[in-house]
């Protein structure tokens, strides 16, 4: 494969890194959701955050003091990656890439060691995958670092069928006008414009899972269906009959059937979350924080009158961005009680370290794993999700509250 790059409107320096998530050293696996595990995936059952980009995270500022030049950020992650192909950036964005392809298969990129103007440290975006298949491709990537690759077949079957669909991009235009702030909008209009660009979002992420969800239901080449759900990350009701008819059609592929035993389970954990709706009992567990201390969800409640229990990842693009909106509510609420924990599904702690100190999160910030008591008791399959809930009585009185709707919760009951 030989793949020609143009990534100007997002970068003009750092190296473009493609590597293969299911062989990366398993102690420090840098990917967030691996292509082979997309039960971690964000449900369209849940609320997007209205600010759902996935663009470049926020820049940290490099060390004024040279006398003992710190390790790049992106060393660590580096160095976790199985590495299939990798390029340099020059200074007018582009890069040419090759790597060698046995057969097609799904891979992620980074974009590592790039700066800003200012200088800072750029954080890689998360969760930016393709298909590795012969050929000559082209990659072009717009400012928020949303990017389609051109000139293969099953790039075209799996991702551009329905991302270069007229539908598809007038949504995405839409989306980017209505995440932008108004200059002298009131309140109202703000909250107004919020909910807009929250329904926006809902629509587009309906219109990629309609997509993916034809193709691995109908498409003819079983090679393409399997693709599709190796990188599906919105994960539906289609899902698991897509997965049960591949299974069925290639009985001798160990992916499909792997896939097969990990839905089967997954069906499991979402009938423990539909559990955890308004006006049932949470369930208290127990979870540590980076440094080591562990923690009872039931002693945060104690000192409490709300806790906000948040589910969430570094590689989640609305998780991130809702962030900045959950420190207003906290500094505005937390005199009057209310609380936050948070609990990442991240895999690794080097992602999970990263994002907790690039956002510097205010609140309890516990994890990690999809597979750690608290996101298997509350049966989460995908995020963002939370849980408000009542500290005295233990009771969900809302839940996915996003943006303004959190503040309205917020404001009801506290003020």
């Amino acid at each position: 494969m030989v793949l020609e790059g143009d990534v100007s409107a997002a970068y003009t320096n750092g190296r473009f890194v493609v590597f293969d998530p299911n062989k990366n050293d398993e102690s420090t696996t840098a990917v967030g959701m691996s292509a082979a595990t997309p039960a971690a995936s964000m449900s369209t059952s849940a609320t997007a955050a209205p600010v759902a980009s996935t663009g470049m995270a926020a820049a940290t500022p490099v060390s004024e003091d040279s006398s003992e030049p710190l390790a790049h950020p992106s060393d660590a992650i580096y160095q976790s990656l199985h590495v299939v192909a990798e390029a340099e950036i020059a200074e007018d964005g582009t890069f040419t890439l090759t790597a060698p392809v046995a057969s097609p298969q799904p891979v992620y990129f980074y974009v590592l060691y790039a700066t800003s103007e200012s200088g800072g440290h750029m954080a890689p975006v998360k969760g930016q995958h393709f298909i590795l298949e012969p050929g000559n491709l082209t990659l072009t990537m717009d400012a928020r670092s949303r990017f389609v690759i051109d000139g293969g077949y099953y790039n075209d079957a799996v991702f551009n069928v329905w991302r270069q669909s007229p539908e598809y991009i007038e949504a995405n235009a839409e989306y980017v006008q209505l995440i932008k702030s108004v200059e002298g909008e009131s309140e109202e209009e703000r909250r107004k414009r919020v909910d807009a660009s929250s329904e926006k979002m809902n629509h587009i992420l309906e219109l990629e899972t309609e997509g993916r969800s034809y193709t691995a239901t109908t498409h003819s080449d079983p090679l393409v269906r399997k693709l599709t759900l190796q990188t599906s990350w919105l994960i539906g009701p289609w899902y698991g009959d897509a997965v049960r008819g591949l299974a069925e059609d290639m009985p001798d592929d160990q992916w499909a059937q792997e896939a097969l035993v990990r839905e089967e389970a997954a069906d499991v954990r979402r009938a423990q979350q539909a559990q955890f709706s308004e006006g049932n009992q949470i369930q208290d567990f127990d979870a540590y924080a980076l440094d080591g201390t562990t923690y009872n969800f039931s002693d945060v409640r104690e000192e409490s009158k709300l806790v906000l229990l948040e589910f969430w990842a570094s590689w989640c693009g609305p998780c991130i961005a809702e962030i900045p909106h959950m420190k207003q509510a906290y500094e505005r609420f937390k005199p009057q009680g209310f609380e936050i924990v948070s609990f990442t599904i991240d895999e690794d702690r080097e992602d999970w370290e990263l994002a907790s100190h690039e956002q510097n999160i205010p609140w309890l910030d516990l994890g990690m794993g999809p597979d750690a008591p608290a996101a298997v008791e509350y049966g989460v399959t995908g995020v963002p999700k939370n849980f408000l809930v009542d500290a005295q009585t233990g009771v969900i009185i809302a839940t996915d509250l996003r943006q303004h709707k959190l503040d309205e919760k917020l404001e009801e009951v506290l003020l």
